[in-house]
């Protein structure tokens, strides 16, 4: 089967069904399908198949397929950013840190010399 223009036309799935049982014509047909809105289409008609005859194994098989198909396109669509960039937090944590360790020393300077008397 050649790939046709639009997937979803009726030309296209008139000859599909003629080929039904050729699992080469259902991937072509759904290889035609560059876009979410064909997909959906094509996953209509499948989706009638099955409403027909729910047990269908080329309709089940080729359903699950566009389901892949549409999601990957969907996916492919999102808008991508970029993940933010980890700065390193050591240097603000060290001055942090810093700033503690001379507040004790500080802090024990003057304790000490309140606490012994011992005047300057």
């Amino acid at each position: 089967m050649d790939q046709p223009r639009d997937p979803s036309s009726e030309a296209a799935w008139a000859e599909l069904t003629g080929r039904w049982d050729d699992p080469a014509a259902h991937r072509a047909l759904l290889a035609a399908c560059g876009d979410l809105e064909a997909l959906a289409e094509v996953g209509r008609r499948y989706r009638a198949v099955l409403e027909a005859r729910p047990a269908d194994p080329m309709a089940q098989q080729m359903k699950a397929e566009i389901l892949k198909r549409a999601a990957v396109i969907g996916l492919a669509q999102l808008p991508r950013t970029r993940p933010p960039v980890q700065r390193s937090g050591a240097w603000p944590r060290r001055l942090v840190l810093g700033g503690i360790l001379v507040a004790a020393i500080v802090v024990s300077w003057l304790l000490g010399r309140l606490i012994l008397g011992s005047g300057p």
